[in-house]
């Protein structure tokens, strides 16, 4: 006697096959040539996230990675940590972040930091995974990255040949300098920092290298006079106010601005600025055009300007409309340092507008008869 399904073609495991794969069951079934030529993707199911146990793991292993200077493992790892937090995204990083990751990424790069082209490509990959995760709290394990070593291999990547390169090494001197000033003194103290952050700006990476770059500047000079100085021979006054020429974006303006203010705390920088023909007029017109901070970065720095220097910049001010301006500063409101700086430039602007009028030195295309007039 024939079974059925014998006599169309042997038994049913021909039709259908069941085996396995690692722990997932694949099954294969005969595909019927009417539904071959139809596009039926297949979805691959997604990764489970990692558990704390993996992570330790991870951990783990790039420690002894690094202990043993084993490069070519430590490349491995760290590259897997990176896909890692791709594939399950917030999940996978919040987990490698609490078991310390960044400490043990960090120094990986502290420990293969002193090398110059053998280890490049595996300290690239520390940069790009931890700026990748950026902001970071600023953990004990982060401020290994403000050791001399690790500061050293940042500028080297600073004034790297590749843009993104560039660009995550900034970021991490832009972090390290905020946590202590001695990373700030340190950072100065290698040759290039300063012109590798100038390039940055010049060179317009990104609008976002560009405003790291702005905010690395304000810290540095903030700290160091000396520094201040440098920079703004490398030619800063002149980049920032071609930034505010050209830049709309209201973020990149108001950073220039408050970089500008501190320059001018310093008694050789304020030269160098008073010496651009173009810094007048653009402090001026950004007075209640872009923001309150805007507003009161640019009074204190025609305050500063004008304290250290005689009336001439008073006329040039007054001929670009400063005083109805600062006018209407104290008529809207500010904060009380400002409406005090405020006063004081309007009664100085108020004594040479007259010293001006009396000697009929004044165009009446000024129109400084009528404060009242539109402007």
């Amino acid at each position: 006697m024939v079974l059925p399904w014998r006599s169309r073609g042997g038994r049913r495991a021909e039709r259908r096959n069941l085996s396995t794969s690692g722990d997932t069951s694949v099954v294969k079934i005969k595909v019927p040539a009417q539904l071959r030529s139809s596009k039926i993707e297949l979805v691959q199911s997604p990764r489970a996230p990692l558990t704390p146990r993996d992570a330790v793991e991870i951990c783990r292993r790039l420690e002894n990675a690094t202990a043993r200077e084993e490069n070519a493992e430590c490349l491995e790892i760290v590259s897997k940590i990176k896909n890692l937090a791709k594939d399950n995204g917030e999940t996978n990083k919040k987990c490698l972040l609490q078991y310390g990751v960044v400490s043990e990424l960090t120094s990986c790069f502290q420990r293969f930091a002193s090398t110059r082209e053998e280890h490049a490509p595996l300290l690239e990959e520390v940069l790009s995974v931890i700026t990748s995760w950026l902001p970071l709290n600023r953990t004990e394990g982060f401020s290994k990255m403000g050791s001399t070593a690790s500061l050293n291999a940042l500028v080297r990547f600073l004034n790297a040949p590749d843009a993104k390169t560039r660009q995550n090494a900034l970021f991490i001197i832009r972090e390290v300098i905020a946590i202590d000033k001695r990373f700030v003194y340190a950072l100065t103290d290698i040759e290039g920092a300063c012109e590798g952050l100038i390039k940055i700006i010049k060179d317009s990476v990104s609008t976002s290298s560009t405003k790291a770059s702005i905010m690395a500047i304000y810290r540095i000079i903030s700290c160091d006079n000396k520094t201040a100085s440098k920079l703004v021979n490398l030619g800063l006054v002149a980049l920032i106010a071609e930034m505010i020429v050209n830049n709309a974006e209201k973020s990149v303006c108001e950073r220039c601005l408050v970089v500008l203010n501190v320059v001018c705390d310093n008694e050789q920088s304020r030269e160098d600025v008073l010496g651009n023909a173009l810094i007048v007029p653009l402090i001026v017109k950004k007075i209640l055009r872009v923001s309150d901070l805007a507003t009161q970065c640019s009074v204190s720095i025609l305050w500063k300007l004008w304290r250290k220097n005689d009336d001439h910049l008073l006329v040039e001010a007054l001929q670009v409309g400063a005083f109805e301006k600062l006018l209407v500063v104290l008529q809207v409101g500010c904060e009380e340092k400002t409406k005090e700086r405020a006063s004081e430039l309007l009664r100085n602007l108020n004594r040479c507008r007259n010293e001006m009028e009396n000697t009929n030195c004044v165009d009446s295309s000024m129109h400084l008869k009528n404060v009242k007039k539109s402007f």
